[in-house]
């Protein structure tokens, strides 16, 4: 029927010519049969067939059986989808708007009795706005992890942040929380991953953070303690213990800010694997310096104000200089971006004990860091400082004051020292204005025979 409405369609055309409209016809039916020919063999691939059952009257004058009289008849018709896979065989454009689910018959619909459902263009219109349209099938790109941390997209399996972390080891053994009646407020220890560590890795960390949280109020708890770190700096075979080390420490840094002692624990701790030569740590520095580089300029590091935080202080700038030292060749960024915090935190806008940790972490740096950033501003903060001691009352403020003076003539000790050869002669400043500023104590830290010092004499 559609050849024959074509061709009807092609003859009644006025101005194509009788051989064109000849050479039309048998190009377009030609072009049809190979088309349903194709999509015939796709057909029968694709195996879709339709089981058509009997009518009744024919099954009940049939002599058959009942079962025979019931079976079907399987009819193969060619789909929509035939077409259209041909069409995409032979590289042709698909037909759209193809296999419309409830589509039925008008002239059969009308002979059931049926009527047809109306509908509204313009509401069929809007709600085809809100539909997508299909996408192809293919391939995306996205960030599984970046710098160790996946990010929260789409793409990516929704982290369970908020589930509770199972317990594998108490700090308390059982007879210790039964005599002091303990409710189980015990230290918890995170959850280690079975399937990624041996049971003996495991009890070697339940070992070294339960010495680690237990203190070092006793002789026998610091000797255990002591025995602990010095493991953690010379045992091999912990590489796999090290992000889970890493992660202990940066986190217990942050959850015990206020109490100096244990965070000193943590430093050492943190220094221990720094010296471990059997371990790598590279990959976990951007985790651990920054923790480390807190416990140095930080604030404030103790809710009472005779905790000794200035040891601290002093001990955490060791391990960043132990970290640049090591890790300072591989990586060329990593000691400029700690000197530039380290001189963020001598800013005249700086509290004392920040300006503390600044002067320490830089001193740590060598002669050639103190005569760059120390120096020039030595000569201020000093006249600064004896100003602020004759008029401050304060036990902790005159305190704060005092270290901050003690850390910077012990930068002067460092750049005047046997070990520069090149002082004062390297010095941006004149030797007299050191010696009008700082005086006698000058003469103490000078091993150069000044003329000062031999007056002095």
């Amino acid at each position: 029927p559609n050849g024959e409405k074509l061709s009807f369609l092609l003859m009644s055309l006025p101005t194509v010519q009788a051989s064109a409209r000849g050479t039309l016809l048998s190009l377009t039916e030609e072009h049809i049969s190979q088309l349903i020919r194709e999509a015939v063999q796709v057909q029968r691939h694709c195996k879709r067939a339709r089981i058509h059952l009997p009518n009744n009257d024919t099954t009940k004058n049939s002599t058959a059986g009942k079962d025979k009289d019931r079976a079907g008849v399987v009819k193969r018709r060619l789909h929509a989808e035939d077409i259209n896979m041909a069409l995409q065989w032979r590289g042709s454009e698909k037909i759209y708007a193809t296999g419309t689910v409830g589509f039925r018959n008008s002239s059969s619909s009308r002979g059931r009795g049926g009527q047809d459902k109306k509908v509204v263009l313009e509401e069929y219109l809007k709600s085809e706005m809100d539909l997508k349209p299909p996408q192809e099938v293919g391939l995306t790109v996205h960030w599984l992890a970046v710098d160790g941390t996946q990010p929260d997209i789409p793409q990516n399996p929704a982290s369970n942040k908020n589930k509770r972390k199972a317990i594998v080891h108490r700090v308390e053994e059982e007879e210790e929380a039964d005599a002091a009646g303990d409710t189980g407020d015990g230290v918890q220890v995170m959850q280690l991953l079975p399937r990624l560590l041996s049971e003996e890795l495991q009890l070697y960390f339940s070992r070294i953070t339960t010495a680690v949280e237990r203190g070092g109020m006793t002789p026998v708890e610091r000797q255990q303690q002591d025995a602990a770190l010095r493991s953690l700096a010379r045992d091999s075979g912990l590489q796999e213990l090290v992000p889970f080390m890493i992660n202990y420490v940066t986190r217990n840094l942050k959850r015990h800010m206020g109490s100096p002692e244990h965070c000193r624990t943590l430093v050492r701790m943190a220094s221990s694997l720094l010296v471990n030569p059997h371990i790598h740590l590279e990959l976990y520095l951007h985790q651990l310096l920054p923790a480390i580089l807190t416990m140095v300029v930080a604030q404030r590091l103790s809710s009472k104000p005779w905790d000794n935080h200035w040891s601290l202080r002093y001990e955490a700038a060791l391990c960043l200089v132990q970290a640049c030292n090591q890790f300072g060749n591989d990586y060329a960024t990593l000691k400029p971006r700690i000197l530039r915090t380290l001189c963020d935190a001598v800013g005249p806008d700086k509290s004392l004990p920040t300006q503390y940790g600044g002067i320490v972490g830089i001193s740590l740096f060598g002669p050639k860091a103190i005569n760059a950033f120390i120096l020039p501003l030595a000569l201020d903060y000093w006249k600064q400082w004896n100003e602020a001691l004759t008029r401050l009352e304060d036990l902790e403020q005159r305190m704060e004051v005092q270290m901050c003076q003690q850390a910077t003539l012990n930068a002067l000790s460092v750049f005047l020292g046997p070990t520069n050869h090149e002082a004062p002669e390297a010095m941006d400043m004149e030797w007299e204005e050191l010696e009008d500023t700082f005086g006698d104590p000058l003469v103490m830290l000078s091993t150069n025979e000044t003329e000062y010092a031999m007056c002095f004499i």
